[in-house]
């Protein structure tokens, strides 16, 4: 049977990122893979070399373009208020490129999302595959939230990027389940990208802002304590 068009390297990052993302790592073997691309197990090790690296390399191929996007979404906010900007253009621009790419994005995309969840969330996956790519870019964004926050304790600012990255997370992973739908009967729909963009942007800024001032309370109780 002849291969789908397109590149070899391509159509297997493409069947990997589909397969690792619905089965997770273990689940996705190299021939399954291979048999969704149409490709043979020497293609994987001609390109990739393994099947960890092929995993990595999944990861990495949209990875470099949401941190772009976010970077340009903050430069612009900065440019528009001429400085740090509020904490709700912030978490605009960490969170809108990636639930845009996500939910709008097309099939490749939603893969990509519920395989961040599983890789997040996996510790063996998170220190091989995105440890090393996440924690400098998160600090980067803890920095943009400590700019538009003067004064804020960096322990709530831990906390809230924890929080904000999890809200934004589970929002795109629960597209394929849509369970919101159905304990809402039908009211929410976890696939309106207008509708959870908007409310999930003033949750996320509103509980950060919640979050610092409760911070902020927590060390006059320690205080009065002392």
């Amino acid at each position: 049977m002849a291969a789908p068009k397109g590149g070899t390297r391509e159509r297997i990052l493409n069947a990997a990122e589909q397969l690792f993302a619905q089965r997770g790592y273990d689940g996705a073997s190299t021939r399954a893979i291979v048999a969704k691309s149409g490709d043979t197990i020497g293609s994987v090790n001609y390109h990739f070399g393994s099947k960890d690296k092929l995993l990595a390399e999944v990861i990495r191929r949209r990875w470099d373009e949401i941190v772009e996007a976010r970077r340009e979404c903050y430069a612009a906010a900065r440019r528009e208020y001429g400085g740090a900007p509020p904490v709700e253009a912030v978490v605009e621009a960490i969170v809108a490129p990636y639930l845009e790419r996500a939910m709008c994005g097309g099939r490749g995309w939603r893969s990509y999302a519920l395989l961040q969840a599983r890789v997040l969330y996996s510790e063996k996956s998170y220190t091989r595959n995105l440890k090393a790519l996440s924690e400098p870019i998160a600090r980067e964004f803890i920095g943009w939230l400590a700019e538009s926050l003067p004064g804020a304790d960096m322990r709530d600012l831990g906390y809230a990027y924890q929080f904000m990255i999890g809200a934004m997370v589970e929002s795109c992973a629960e597209i394929e389940v849509n369970r919101i739908s159905r304990i809402t009967d039908g009211l929410c729909d976890a696939a309106d990208y207008g509708q959870v963009k908007a409310r999930l942007l003033a949750f996320i800024s509103g509980g950060i802002r919640a979050t610092v001032a409760a911070g902020a309370n927590l060390s006059v109780e320690s205080l009065k304590s002392a």
